[in-house]
Parts: structure tokens; C-alpha cells; sequence
């Protein structure tokens, strides 16, 4: 029995977050009374499917979707697509329909006519497959802050070169069903959309509640020739089905400018810190597929404090300053950063390397 239960407590603690990652499979999918739709890749939340309306939370600038209607349910249809770029549009059957007015610079809105049958839906904006430079902001570890980080979302919308926000979780302080009603709330605030993975802190709540609201917490997108990859270490691992999604992203962008972003860095780079995985042999397995993959850039949550360092060679930065309790006597408080890519020149210039061309710190006051 007792080398039963010692089998036992091995197992949960090598995959604690199995339950997790299986779920994200249903993310996406939805069907209801002669409707059915499917988000490739499981990039959004389907928040209503219902009679003439589809209405979803996206989780990449890009959305393709498939959406089939019975005889039933062909008519005028509304689709609002919720975090969304401000130009984007929505192609139906290979038909541009542009957004309504008046909605806010992250809800776009459409009117269309549906015919019974299979119609492949997408959502994006113009530029979206153009390699080019651009520019995201990024930040982790709201927590505490969730009261006033409207103050961080209005400088971020006031830099009109920032096209999306990538965030490395801990949004929350304790996953309270208040705490995800704020955060709506003061994304209403944001001009440009906010895609993020989940931290440790949204774990005390159940999952749903980030899952119902922002989809998948692991996830892979491609915007103007640049790879992002999302991964949940909320419980400082990553899960094994996690893993096998990670396998297959990187082989896709290997020739890619890419980003990979997680809460918990692999290692603490201070070796002081309370931030790591809790095996090192899994962090280090993690570096080896990253510097395998030829990833360009790996941004890190989960430490109060801003750190520029290197893991496996690859240029590594800690943001955990989105409102969070600072580490003491660091001199960092509240900040976010702003990077420029560029996939149009494999050999762009450096104060990074290759196609990074910039990573700002903007500080809060």
C-alpha cells in the first residue's frame, strides 16, 4: 500500500495539469440545434452560439473560422468578435464585410447574410500576412494592481505603433470570479487586443473561469511572418500533452522570427529568487527544444521585478511588473515592455538579435 500511494503522489505531481491541458481541446468547438461551429486551432472562446448570432473572445489577432447552418437558421446572422484588432474585417467566402460603427476599438461587429451550408468565416486585419515590422507589448503579474492597471492599459493605447498585448498570466490575485468581472472591465479600457496564458495565482480558482473568458492558456499564432507560442507553467512544469503541442509549434516556425512566452521561467536567473520550474530537469529539457527550435526571444512572468538575461543562448526577459508587490531594493516597480520584430530581414539589426530588434522598459509612475 505504501509504495501504492508513493506511485500515486509521483504521478500527480510529473503531470498536475493533465486535467487541464485535455480540456483546451474542447476550446473552440461548439454546436446548437443546427449550428455548429470550429476555430481552428482553438484560438477563441465561443461565448454565444444561438439563434442568427455568434459572438467570440479571440486569442490571436487572426480567427479562421468554420461555421455551418442549417435551412433553419440561414438568414441575417451577427458575428462579434471580441478582442480583436481595430482594422480587422471579416472574410465570408472569400467576401469582405467590414465592422460596424460604434462599437469599441476591440469589439468588431458584423451583419451578414448566411445561406444553409458549410461557410469558412475569418477575421483579421489586412496586413496580417505581410512580413513587416511591428510592435507588441507585454507585461505579467497584475495581481494586486487589478484596481488601477487601466492606468498601464492607457499608456499602452496611446502608443499607436503597439498593435496587441501578450501578457504571462497571474492577472488575478486568488481566480475569483470578482477579480476575472474587474479585469473585463478594465480591458475595456485597452484599445488593442490582450492574449495571455495563465499564472500560478489564476489556479487557486477553477479553471473555467480563465477558460470560459480567454480560451486556451497554451496556444500557437502567426501574425506578419512572426510565431508566438503560449504555454500554462502555472504549477512551474509543463504537462506532457503540453509538451507534444510545443514539438509540433516549434517544428512549424522553425524558420520563423519567434516568441515564447510563459509565466514561470525554466530557471531563476539569480538562483535567489523564488522562480523556477520545480524540476530542473524539466526546465532544462524545456531550453533544449527552445534553442533546437531556433526561438528568438522567451518572455517570462512570475518574479515581482524586471530581468535581462540569456537561457540557452536565447535572449530571455522577466516582466513581472504589471502591479504586483516589487521585489525589494530592486529599484523596479510597475512597468511593461514594448518589442519591435521584424520577419522581413532574417539578419535585422541588434541591440537583441536577429529579427528583435527592440525591447523597451516602460516604467509606470
Amino acid at each position: 500500500m505504501i509504495r501504492a500511494l508513493a506511485l500515486l503522489l509521483l504521478a500527480s505531481c510529473t503531470v498536475p495539469n493533465d486535467q487541464r491541458a485535455r480540456a483546451e481541446l474542447d476550446i473552440g468547438h461548439a454546436s446548437f440545434d443546427g449550428l455548429s461551429v470550429e476555430v481552428a486551432d482553438g484560438l477563441a472562446a465561443i461565448r454565444r452560439l444561438d439563434d442568427h448570432a455568434l459572438e467570440l473572445w479571440s486569442g490571436a489577432p487572426v480567427l479562421d473560422i468554420t461555421l455551418v447552418v442549417d435551412d433553419s437558421r440561414a438568414g441575417d446572422w451577427t458575428i462579434i468578435a471580441r478582442n480583436s484588432l481595430v482594422d480587422s474585417t471579416l472574410v465570408v467566402d472569400g467576401v469582405i464585410h467590414t465592422r460596424e460603427p460604434g462599437d469599441s476599438s476591440t469589439v468588431a461587429t458584423f451583419h451578414v447574410l448566411l445561406t444553409a451550408g458549410s461557410h469558412a468565416l475569418r477575421v483579421a486585419p489586412p496586413d496580417a500576412d505581410r512580413a513587416e515590422p511591428f510592435h507588441f507589448a507585454a507585461m505579467a503579474d497584475i495581481q494586486t494592481a487589478l484596481p488601477v492597471v487601466d492606468d498601464i492599459f492607457t499608456l499602452i493605447s496611446a502608443d499607436s505603433d503597439v498593435r496587441f498585448v501578450l501578457a504571462m498570466g497571474d492577472l488575478t490575485q486568488r481566480g475569483q470570479i470578482d477579480e476575472y468581472e474587474l479585469l473585463d472591465r478594465q480591458l475595456t479600457t485597452l484599445a488593442v487586443p490582450f492574449y495571455t496564458t495563465r499564472g500560478n495565482h489564476e489556479l487557486w480558482g477553477d479553471d473555467s473561469r480563465f477558460t470560459d473568458r480567454f480560451g486556451r492558456a497554451n496556444f500557437h499564432f502567426d501574425f506578419k511572418g512572426a510565431a508566438f507560442t503560449f504555454v500554462d507553467s502555472g504549477d512551474a512544469g509543463l504537462d506532457p500533452l503540453v509538451e507534444e503541442w510545443l514539438d509540433g509549434w516549434l517544428a512549424k516556425a522553425k524558420d520563423q522570427p519567434h516568441v515564447f512566452l510563459t509565466h514561470i521561467p525554466p530557471i531563476d536567473p539569480t538562483g535567489v529568487r523564488y522562480g523556477g520550474f520545480r524540476s530542473m530537469r524539466d526546465a532544462h529539457r524545456l531550453l533544449e527544444r527552445l534553442a533546437e527550435g531556433n526561438v528568438d526571444l522567451t518572455l517570462y512572468g512570475h518574479i515581482h521585478t524586471f530581468i535581462q538575461f540569456d537561457n540557452a543562448g536565447i535572449p530571455a526577459y522577466i516582466s513581472g511588473g504589471g502591479g504586483a508587490q516589487p521585489m525589494q531594493g530592486d529599484g523596479i516597480d510597475r512597468h511593461f515592455l514594448v518589442v519591435e520584430i521584424d520577419a522581413s530581414t532574417p539578419a535585422a539589426l541588434v541591440p537583441i538579435s536577429g529579427p528583435i530588434r527592440a525591447v523597451d522598459v516602460h516604467r509606470v509612475d
